[in-house]
């Protein structure tokens, strides 16, 4: 991965993914299902998660940076996308239906990572694997 990436937190007054909620968790706004963040995730941390995540790209993917980055947190699966191609992403709580199909590789290293962090059983919990 051609890290350094830049994190782009949501932008003022929009903050899409944020909420005041101490957990991770979905809302549902204008009939979709979106991804919000827990009250006082830094943008520090999103930084360095950014940094650390794992790349995924649709084989059909023409380009050097990654398409999403994967990370696991808390517990929890994030997806960032980009914002900047090629140099900066945004990230938010992944959704199961939102995982990519077939990304048998992605998952088998996601869960590999929740072991390690001792987060096995909340990653399996939230994206229903």
């Amino acid at each position: 991965m051609n890290a350094p990436f830049e994190y782009e937190p949501d932008e003022h007054p929009k903050r899409k993914h944020r909420w005041g909620r101490d957990e991770a968790g979905f809302a549902m706004v204008r009939g979709r299902k979106v991804g919000k963040c827990p009250r006082g995730f830094s943008l520090e941390t999103a930084q360095s998660l950014v940094n650390s995540g794992m790349p995924w790209s649709p084989q059909s993917w023409r380009h050097q940076h990654p398409k999403r980055i994967y990370v696991v947190h808390d517990g929890v699966v994030y997806r960032a996308v980009e914002t900047v191609p090629g140099r900066s992403y945004h990230g938010f709580p992944e959704a199961p239906e939102g995982f990519p199909r077939g990304a048998r590789m992605l998952k088998e290293q996601l869960l590999r990572r929740a072991v390690e962090q001792g987060q096995e059983h909340d990653v399996k919990r939230w994206m229903n694997w």
